[in-house]
Formats: C-alpha cells, structure tokens, sequence
C-alpha cells in the first residue's frame, strides 16, 4: 500500500489534508482513492478500482486504510 499527499489548505490553525492511497494486489488488481483527513476524520472522496469493488468490500475499505493515512499524517505534520 502506498499513501502519498496530494495538496494542504490551511485555514488559521486548521488544516485539510488530501491524500492519494494506492493498493496494488499480487494478481494484478488495483484500487485507487482520494482521501481527505481533516480534525481527526477521514473522508474517502474518490475510489476506482480494477476490477470492480463490491459493496461488502468498500465497507471494509476504511479499515484498510486506516493505520497507513495515519501515519502518513504524522509525518507531514512535522
């Protein structure tokens, strides 16, 4: 899994992160998404993937990506 920033907006001492998260599987299958985290919430804004996702999937899709948008925050945060 690879997680790296897209673009910041900062407003007075708040800031909106944009992120790029890419899963790439051994057999060639791919998802693709645009996450924003903002005050301690994650929001998935864009997800495309080959082959398609099912809805059971995209529900667990948060949690697969949890820990790796987390660490990437703390490290942009320095």
């Amino acid at each position: 899994m690879s997680v790296w920033p897209a673009w910041e907006v900062r407003e007075g001492d708040r800031a909106t992160r944009w992120l790029h998260v890419r899963l790439a599987f051994g057999d060639g299958a791919r998802i693709d998404a645009l996450a924003t985290v903002s005050e301690g919430w994650v929001c998935v804004e864009d997800v495309r993937a080959q082959p398609a996702l099912a809805l059971e999937d995209l529900a667990v899709f948060a949690d697969w990506i949890e820990g790796p948008l987390a660490r990437a925050c703390e490290a942009g945060a320095g």
